[in-house]
């Protein structure tokens, strides 16, 4: 999963538009006025598409990336360490082996800051986040907040399944069981396997509600809490950077 945000550097505004596949969008753009105003692309993606984000960095295509559950190679941290920009690294900390490889370049990235004094950004421009994308208790309140359509009414009958089959913590409301592998469509929907209470989609990789058990879970999913966080610190660290005016070639 990929997708990207182009903000103008005057004013922080979003631009409202998505990468082009070739990277224009990342020239200068000609608004109101007849002037030209400068316009950052941030890349955000998750899985392969988080390497993908951090690739376009190395390409001047994108000026910041999240990089969301997923670990970078050595050949793309070299790149990195060549012409740092500011990354956000988002990691889930259930995937032990993705969030050691991924603590493993975020210290070879600050490495490269030390080794040449700390000088133009090189250290401060990379975060590492392994606390927003822990996992969630499975609630009913989380439940209606994330899927669409879902009742409060319906909520509390799916919790209440998935705790009498042992697949809820009752005192934490967490999943401890792995809801990517287990058996809760047959649970909450015994009689139909396409959609639960003829409304909400069961079919892996179209069911908002199948993303929502994911997430609580936790292993390898986009993270939606890392977005807003990783944008103010972009927009905060391309207004103190004392090579924000270099940015734009």
């Amino acid at each position: 999963l990929l997708s990207g945000l182009s903000f103008h550097g005057d004013d922080g505004g979003d631009a409202g538009r998505d990468f082009d596949g070739d990277g224009g969008g990342g020239k200068n753009e000609k608004r109101g006025g007849g002037g030209e105003r400068p316009e950052r692309i941030f890349s955000i993606g998750a899985s392969s598409g988080g390497a993908l984000a951090a690739e376009l960095v190395t390409k001047q295509i994108s000026q910041a990336a999240i990089v969301m559950v997923m670990s970078l190679s050595d050949p793309v941290v070299k790149q990195m360490r060549k012409s740092p920009k500011p990354t956000y690294f988002a990691p889930m900390p259930r995937d032990k082996g993705t969030l050691q490889r991924v603590q493993r370049n975020v210290e070879a990235l600050r490495r490269h800051g030390d080794e040449n004094g700390g000088k133009g950004t090189a250290k401060s421009c990379y975060i590492l986040d392994n606390e927003s994308c822990d996992s969630l208790p499975l609630t009913p309140n989380y439940l209606v907040q994330r899927v669409p359509q879902m009742t409060r009414e319906a909520a509390m009958t799916l919790t209440t399944k998935l705790k009498e089959v042992g697949h809820i913590d009752p005192g934490s409301n967490m999943l401890i069981v792995d809801p990517t592998k287990s058996n809760w469509r047959n649970i909450i929907s015994p009689s139909n396997s396409t959609h639960w209470l003829d409304q909400f989609a069961l079919k892996p990789g179209y069911s908002p509600l199948a993303k929502a058990l994911h997430r609580a879970w936790a292993f390898h999913e986009y993270c939606s809490e890392v977005v807003v966080p990783a944008l103010h610190f972009f927009e905060d660290w391309y207004n103190i950077s004392k090579n924000y005016s270099n940015t734009y070639d």
